[in-house]
């Protein structure tokens, strides 16, 4: 069912709905409309004062009805199109009105699922914006932007929705200018749904539905605001706070600023003090800034007398033809060349004695304010111990440690969950490569109630193919393909499983562990790693992101590095915390074996991909999934309908 909605400017009310519901098979959608007065069905105009008028309109339900007829073997796909439409009308004095307006599109649930191995599109959006020009690109959006074929060789252009959900943002303040009182500037939003007709067998969605909107607003339209209740998803986004968000430990990561803090910032990222990692607010740091991989340090600190080992100057060295830095260590600038001399001078920050250091560059940076929040509309628990819990895989009526789990939060209209404590090999097996045995480092610091006896150790990934000490390709990962994704999955069952969503994980990379949770945030997303490494994988069970962990901490950590989260304050308001060292999902990006994990003392930090730590399985449930009772405490945790 498409439909669409339109908001009020100061409150984001929805108007009165009238629902036209069409049976179907396979896909429908239908049109919304808004009554008016008196029973009369018609379009809701926004009037933003007197004389100047701001209305949107559309201009036809979209209805897909895939059946035998029009969707043939050997044939193409199934399209149906809707225009959404900005009219403006200055007023009748001065001619001349300019107003900003949003363009939304909320999927609120989405039964669909990928029917072939390799994930091939089968609901595509296809969006032409007022200009004519194809919708390429979304703001705050992890959609692919794909080219579907079809049976017949035709290709379609546009966004993979088959698993989508939430609220996707197509434009932001984009600008509508009128200067007539009777002639309507008028600006056309074309959307296409196509279902896309594979060469291969899709009776598995046969039955499937998607509920989705198209939503045209004078004013930014939030998720919690506008989704239909009665899915977990929102649900849990409408406990959101805003005014005193602390009060549930839920924050919505919209990228506001919500303090007056300034910081200097070089090319968007923050400067900090170097090695004691201290935000600079210093308008005379920001005259010359040094980067090491991402991370941005001020000219005092390497002009005045550093640690030998943290930031050396480089040399080259004429007779081996190779930049080192003073004490000898080779600096490259990426993992297989060293930097040409030329280019060798300036200063290097060091990883190690046995890995290279990275080459550093310099600018000019500005103070200005910044906001440490991931802005990607996501909604996450944050703090010492929120009520956050949700019993998994047990309908008892006593849900046992082995069952809880807690929510890290709501993304793009679905619940992410990890496992509240450790895992088990009774769990995730012994078979594979990549199983360890018993935990076997430090169990002082740990928060939980298992018998630690019980708690298995994984190696990340063991392929000796690539070195002795592992590889950080997650694909080739047996703890990945056997332990998680096919030993726990199968341990969960058929009942629990057809709740969790297939999800593509992000594998980017980072250098160094001393990066805020933002940083770590664009680089999850952004940044190449090691090697032909692939920066995505598809699948249902994944780990935690260093950027996850970074958030669940209470919101004036945000501003610390990851690589000082050992700070008994910030630990202690840690929720994801639990003390023993368990791996991240994010690989080293300098380092073909290298793996973020969680320290025991509560710091990121990092280790070879060979050895073997503890676990917690993380998954995205279905944007369908329903609540059916509890209060989210461990006592009484969240129960899902099954």
């Amino acid at each position: 069912m498409l439909r669409f909605k339109e908001m009020d400017d100061k409150k984001k009310r929805m108007f009165i709905i009238v629902s036209v519901l069409v049976v179907f098979i396979g896909i429908s959608f239908a049109y919304v409309v808004a009554q008016i007065s008196g029973g009369a069905i018609g379009n809701a105009n926004i009037t933003a004062d007197t004389t100047d008028n701001l209305q949107f309109n559309i201009d036809k339900d979209i209805t897909l009805n895939p059946t035998q007829f029009n969707v043939v073997e050997g044939g193409g796909g199934h399209s149906d199109t809707a225009t959404g439409t900005a009219s403006l009308l200055a007023n009748s004095t001065n001619k001349s009105a300019t107003f900003d307006y949003y363009v939304y599109f909320l999927i609120n649930t989405n039964e669909y699922i990928y029917t072939t191995e390799d994930n091939k599109p089968e609901i595509v959006l296809t969006i032409t914006d007022p200009e004519g020009n194809p919708v390429t690109k979304l703001a705050n959006s992890d959609l692919k932007y794909v080219e579907a074929e079809n049976a017949d060789g035709t290709i379609t252009k546009g966004f993979d929705i088959t698993t989508a959900s939430g609220l996707i943002n197509i434009a932001s303040n984009y600008e509508i200018t009128s200067s007539s009182s009777t002639d309507a500037t008028e600006q056309d939003w074309i959307f296409t749904v196509t279902f896309i007709n594979l060469t291969t067998n899709q009776s598995e969605n046969g039955g499937s539905t998607l509920d989705a909107e198209i939503i045209l607003s004078r004013g930014e339209t939030n998720y919690h605001e506008i989704c239909e209740p009665g899915t977990m998803a929102c649900d849990i986004a409408r406990l959101y706070n805003e005014e005193n968000p602390e009060t549930n430990g839920l924050y919505y990561h919209n990228g506001i600023i919500v303090d007056e803090n300034e910081y200097c910032m070089f090319e968007g990222n923050q400067v900090v003090s170097f090695p004691d990692v201290t935000p600079s607010t210093s308008t005379e740091d920001c005259n010359t800034v040094y980067s090491f991989a991402g991370m941005y340090y001020d000219a005092s600190v390497i002009t005045g007398g550093l640690e030998e080992g943290i930031v050396e100057e480089v040399t080259w060295d004429s007779v081996n033809s190779v930049c080192e830095t003073t004490s000898g260590i080779p600096v490259y600038n990426d993992s297989a060349t060293a930097v040409s001399q030329e280019s060798c001078n300036g200063y290097a920050a060091i990883a190690d004695d046995t890995e290279a250091v990275i080459m550093v560059n310099v600018g000019s940076g500005t103070v200005e304010q910044l906001s440490f929040d991931a802005e990607d509309y996501s909604y996450r628990y944050a703090g010492a111990n929120p009520n956050n819990y949700v019993c998994f895989g047990s309908d008892e009526e006593t849900c046992s440690a082995e069952n809880l789990y807690r929510i890290i939060g709501v993304f793009d209209g679905k619940v992410k969950l990890i496992k509240s404590d450790y895992t088990t090999s009774a769990m995730l097996g012994t078979d594979g490569r990549d199983y360890y045995g018993t935990y076997s480092n430090s169990t002082t610091n740990y928060k939980g109630s298992m018998d630690t006896s019980t708690i298995a150790g994984y190696r990340w990934n063991y392929d000796t193919s690539v070195s002795a000490s592992g590889s950080n390709n997650w694909t080739t990962s047996e703890f990945n393909t056997i332990n998680l994704n096919t030993n726990y999955w199968n341990y969960l069952g058929s009942t629990w499983q057809n709740l969790i969503t297939e999800t593509t994980w992000h594998l980017g990379g980072m250098t160094l562990r001393d990066n805020t949770a933002k940083a770590f945030y664009d680089g999850e997303r952004n940044n190449a790693v090691y090697g032909s490494n692939p920066t995505t994988y598809t699948d249902e069970i994944g780990l935690m992101y260093p950027s996850d962990y970074g958030y669940a901490a209470s919101p004036d950590a945000w501003v610390t590095n990851l690589g000082s989260y050992n700070s008994l304050t910030i630990k202690a308001n840690n929720w994801l915390y639990m003390g023993l060292i368990e791996w991240t999902i994010t690989p080293i990006s300098s380092s073909s074996t290298g793996v973020f994990i969680v320290f025991s003392d509560g710091r990121l930090s990092n280790s070879s991909a060979r050895i073997g730590y503890a676990a917690r399985p993380v998954f995205y449930l279905k944007s369908n999934v329903a609540l059916q009772g509890g209060s989210g405490t461990s006592s009484d945790p969240y129960r899902l309908a099954v």
